[in-house]
Parts: structure tokens; sequence; C-alpha cells
């Protein structure tokens, strides 16, 4: 098989093409070592390969899988990881200067669970400074261009912003990304990919640099749905869902009249509507009603602050009051408003929200899920932005406004692609209470198939 289209196969092809002697998984990761430092040379997506240990693991399943001994389905496909991931060896530093030097020496519990299984480590990826925006601006280490505009150069979204983009410039069949308040599809939205959100506390977070502890979750970018299902049960250590068969016949889905469809740009609105069009009409009950739980949320957050706030300040101040010079002011800004917050605001943010998040679960559970856009707006110009504090703040708010309401809610959800032809990314979610990522991505699968 020519390598020629290597960078352009999901994870999944991959895996089926080294299972058959048609890749080579040293050829591989030759081949995608060479695209990245031919195309991100300065290093704006990934922030350090991990090139020797790539090469190692890439040797070990080659044998492998020449020995007819293959780990898993994704034995000897590379992967992306967020620079959040403890990478035994190799500096992780949070997209910060502040913890440049900072070697662990044991790899994260979820990246020893991928090499179990065989998959390939290529490298760190760029994310928003401490994780702690929607935008994916850090000019620390530098911004990675939204891949969908060869015009101008657009916000790739955050925190996981390297992770989608490693996904969309061929430099990775798929990557690693967090997701506190939209980090994991934010980006995949704005780049036009999957992202999932995985459930609170579903996959361990041994090793990964917390932003809030509450809210901090784990989960892959793909290309597709199917891979994203993989990738989940090599993390979860468990089987793949069986998404044969998807369908969204006689679905019900919960189009919310509160919040998430208000003030949405002519593009997102016009792709919302033909998306859910489509949707309907591959049989799905789709619902328009009341979700006062979010506007409920909000209210909580605006009198006792924001707990995401209360929990990176609480963990990382010491050394952003120490050194908060060598940080870019987007978000040095943002520990600088959290110090106005009490352990009393704290708690009472955590009673309100878990009492809105219960009766959510409440409202829903008669749907297969909520349906609305992952984004209200296309991703920006990195230039209207990024010296423009005002409008910095506004767009940051904006662009994690739906995606933070299913953190709060306690769901898991998928974002799936639905822009209309010619047009820049936009988003379609799918979000269920949480521990129903089998239910989600069977979901995500049939609107996958429906959107094309």
């Amino acid at each position: 098989m020519s390598d020629i289209a290597w960078h352009e196969m999901t994870a999944l092809a991959l895996g089926t093409a080294i299972q058959n002697g048609q890749i080579d998984p040293v050829d591989l990761t030759e081949h995608l070592l060479s695209r990245i430092e031919r195309l991100d040379p300065e290093h704006r997506v990934y922030i350090r390969t991990t090139a020797a240990r790539a090469r190692a693991e890439a040797a070990a399943a080659s044998r492998r899988a020449k020995a007819g001994l293959r780990q898993s389905v994704l034995d000897g496909v590379p992967m992306s990881w967020k620079d959040l991931t403890d990478t035994a060896g190799t500096e992780t530093t949070f997209g910060s200067a502040l913890l440049r030097n900072r070697i662990p020496e044991r790899d994260a519990l979820l990246l020893r669970r991928a090499t179990l299984a065989g998959m390939i480590c290529l490298g760190k990826t760029t994310l928003s400074e401490f994780a702690y925006s929607g935008l994916g601006i850090n000019p620390v280490f530098g911004t990675p261009a939204n891949s969908a505009d060869d015009q101008v150069e657009r916000v790739p979204g955050g925190s996981s912003s390297g992770a989608a983009v490693s996904v969309t410039n061929g430099l990775a069949p798929a990557g690693i990304g967090s997701d506190t308040g939209g980090s994991i599809r934010i980006p995949a939205a704005l780049n036009g990919i999957i992202g999932l959100k995985t459930t609170i506390g579903v996959l361990p977070l041994d090793g990964i640099l917390a932003l809030s502890p509450t809210f901090d979750t784990i989960g892959p970018l793909t290309h597709d749905v199917a891979d994203a299902n993989a990738i989940f049960a090599v993390l979860n250590q468990s089987r793949a869902y069986d998404l044969s068969g998807a369908s969204l016949k006689g679905v019900r889905l919960l189009k919310p009249k509160d919040v998430m469809f208000d003030d949405l740009d002519d593009t997102v609105a016009g792709a919302m509507a033909a998306a859910l069009d489509k949707l309907s009409n591959a049989g799905a009950e789709i619902i328009e009603g009341e979700v006062p739980e979010f506007a409920e949320a909000f209210e909580v957050v605006a009198k006792h602050g924001n707990i995401i706030s209360a929990e990176v300040h609480a963990m990382w101040n010491d050394l952003v009051k120490s050194r908060g010079d060598e940080m870019y002011w987007g978000i040095r800004s943002r520990f600088e408003l959290a110090e106005k917050l009490t352990a009393i605001d704290s708690e009472s943010a955590h009673i309100g929200l878990k009492a809105a998040a219960a009766r959510f679960r409440a409202r829903v559970a008669g749907f297969a899920a909520v349906v609305h856009p992952t984004c209200p707006r296309i991703a920006p110009p990195i230039a209207d932005l990024e010296h423009d504090p005002a409008a910095y703040d506004e767009a940051n708010m904006a662009m994690t406004r739906n995606t933070r309401l299913g953190n709060i809610m306690e769901t898991c959800g998928v974002t799936v692609p639905c822009q209309r032809p010619g047009e820049l990314p936009v988003g379609l979610s799918l979000m269920a209470a949480g521990h129903n990522e089998g239910r989600i991505l069977r979901l995500a699968r049939a609107a996958e198939e429906a959107l094309v």
C-alpha cells in the first residue's frame, strides 16, 4: 500500500492495514514524523515529538505484527497526546513556560494503557496555557492555526488545540485531549472532526495535570465515530461498543429552547437548521422543550463564582503569583479574577450546580439525547482576539457557553461535523446523562451517517 494517503486514513483503517501486512508500523511512524518535521517547523501543533520513543514502539509493534501477536486492533497506530499528560522522561508543561523542565518519571495511567494496547506515542501537542481557555491561543508556545481556512489564521479552539490540528493536518490519525468546559468538543467542532467528552470519573486522571478535579475528563479527537469508540475502549480497558446498525429511527432528541440556540451566527444557524432536518429525515423525533436548569446553572455561577476558577487558583496560584509575568495575559487575568472567590463561594457553587444537574437528569430521562450546536459561532480570526482583552474574554465566554453546560450537568457527549458545503466547520453535539457512552456513540454514528 502506498504511503501517500496514510496520513488521511482513520486509526482503525491503519490498524486493519497493519493486520493485513499492507503497512509496517515503522514506515507509518517515519511517515508521520517526517510530516511533523516538514509541516510543523515552529512547533505550533506539537510542543515536542517523542521521536525516539515512537521509533522504539513502532519497531516493537512491527515485530508483534509479523509474529501474529498484535495486542489490539490499534496496535502499531500512532497517536498524539495533549501536553498535560505525564510522559516518562519527557517534559510535560501544561502549555506554560512556568512548567518548563518539569520531567515526569512515569507515564500517566491512560498513556500506559494505550502503550499496553500497542499504540505509539508520537509526541505532545499544544494547548491553551493551563488548559484554561476555549480559544486555543497560546503565544508562549505558539498557536496552531485552524486547518479549515488557508486564507485567514483562525483560532483552533481550545484547550486541546494541538490535538485537533494534529488530526486535521495529517500529523496523527487521532489525538488525546481533555475536556473541563468544552476543551475537546470546541476544537473538534471548529476543525470539523469528532470529539468525545467522557463522563466525569470514567477514565482515570492519574498523571494528568489538573485544571479542575471536579470537571476534568479525558477523551479522543478523531476522524470518525468508529475511531472514537475504539480509542475509548482502549483507554477504558473495555470492549468497544457495537456500532453496527446504529439508527435514528424513533429516537427522541431534545432541542433546548433555553440558552443553547441563542445568538447563533448565520453560518452556525444555517448549518444547524439543515442538520436537524437531516436527522429528522433519518427518523429522529426532535422535540423542542424548556431546560431551565441551564439558566439556573449560570445564575449559580454568577452569584457564587466558577468552580473551575476556584480549583485552578487553589492548585496553581502560588506559582502564578511568583512568575505571572511569564504567562500570556489572557490566562493570567483569569487567575487574578479568581482571587476574590472564597471557600463559601466554592461550596455554594458546588451545591447549587449539583442540584441543577440532578434536575437536568430527571428532565432528560425520556430522551435519548439533547441535541445542540457545539459552539454558537465559527472560529474567529486569531488577530481579532490575541491582543484585545475585551474581545478575547467575550469570545471565550461565547465559545464555551454550550459546552460547559455539558460538564456542569455531568453528561457525556460527542460533537459531529455538520457544516454545509463550502462553509467553515460547525459542530452538532449530542449529549446524554453520564455513563451513557455506548448510547451516545451509537447515536453519533447514526448522526454521522445522516449528516454526510
